[in-house]
């Protein structure tokens, strides 16, 4: 590698469904057994990214919620369960990644669920590679679900590494372009998108390419490093590696060849640096209002009653714990040709 060619890396590891004994829904649920649970996953995490690191990885992702605190984020019947098991899995991922992080020099970047005062954040943390915290992002667009007892963030930061600029996403969030656009508006050359569902190639390409940057998607099962270019640089391909990893250049990232048509019309080779410079920001005033032209064709309301669904859920994941056949699915994004 060059003197300013960095590696970046995403783990994948595969959805594992928690014991009945750390499942609140379950009649034989216990919360010690949880924090045994939560621990391990922890751990296994912690042990991609020290692999990714001793790879030689200069920044590496892993995906959402790796304490798995997905059940009881949900958990309605007694939410003081979440807020425990939140609280002390934020501190152990804290201590353990920090660890991974100064052990291996490595940049670090983790989805987990973490208090502060009476709130409770889904936040993606930056370690640096002393294993202090960079910085922290909080997932803004919220699933109806987390938002339950989940607060969303309010902003898109980018945090400067010795590597670059660096932000993050999570999950949900790239399902609204505006999400990576802000994030690259505010300077990230680099985006980390921790998540547990798994993106098309498509929208990762899109993503990247639109907004002009490497977009790390660690997710339960491909992960995925793209380029500005669109370009898919590592794969971990249906989990059968469980750390993609690829060698970049930033200052080269977006650089035209001298006979582009775009470099001869505007002066400019970097594509990153002309569209940034050719913005229109003054016609983008419907970007920014929360009831566009757009929304006027739906009725007002139409969201689901929070308790309403958490009983139908309920009912669903008991059904699940006694081995039977679930009455919903996620399987609900069009397949392209």
């Amino acid at each position: 590698m060059g003197d300013s060619d960095i590696r970046l890396a995403a783990v994948c590891r595969g959805w594992h469904d928690c014991p009945p004994e750390a499942n609140p829904y379950s009649d034989v649920f216990s919360l010690d057994a949880a924090r045994r649970w939560s621990r391990e996953q922890i751990e296994a995490f912690a042990g991609l990214l020290d692999q990714a690191g001793e790879g030689g990885a200069d920044l590496a992702v892993a995906g959402e919620d790796i304490a798995y605190l997905g059940y009881a984020m949900s958990y309605l019947d007694d939410p003081s369960i979440f807020r425990t098991l939140a609280s002390e899995t934020a501190a152990q991922v804290h201590e353990i990644l920090g660890e991974v992080a100064r052990r291996r020099g490595a940049h670090l970047v983790a989805s987990f669920f973490e208090p502060e005062g009476d709130q409770i954040f889904n936040v993606a943390v930056l370690w640096g590679g002393d294993g202090e915290v960079i910085g922290r992002y909080r997932k803004v667009h919220l699933p109806a679900v987390e938002t339950w007892l989940i607060t969303p963030g309010d902003s898109f930061p980018a945090f400067e590494t010795g590597l670059g600029l660096v932000g993050m996403l999570i999950c949900y969030d790239d399902m609204w372009p505006e999400s990576t656009a802000a994030c690259a508006l505010n300077g990230a050359r680099i985006i980390c998108h921790p998540s547990a569902a798994t993106p098309t190639d498509w929208r990762l390409r899109t993503r990247a390419a639109d907004a002009q940057v490497f977009y790390i998607s660690a997710t339960t099962r491909r992960s995925r490093i793209v380029s500005p270019s669109a370009h898919i640089l590592a794969d971990t391909e249906e989990r059968s590696e469980p750390v993609a990893a690829a060698d970049v250049n930033l200052a080269d990232a977006s650089v035209c060849d001298a006979d582009h048509w775009e470099y001869i019309y505007s002066g400019i080779r970097d594509h990153r640096e002309r569209h940034l410079k050719l913005r229109r920001a003054h016609a983008y005033g419907p970007l920014l209002d929360p009831n566009p032209p757009a929304l006027e064709a739906y009725p007002a309301g139409g969201l689901a009653d929070p308790r309403a669904a958490y009983e139908k859920q309920k009912v669903q994941y008991r059904k699940g714990l006694r081995g039977e056949k679930q009455d919903y699915t996620w399987q609900w994004t069009p397949k392209l040709p």
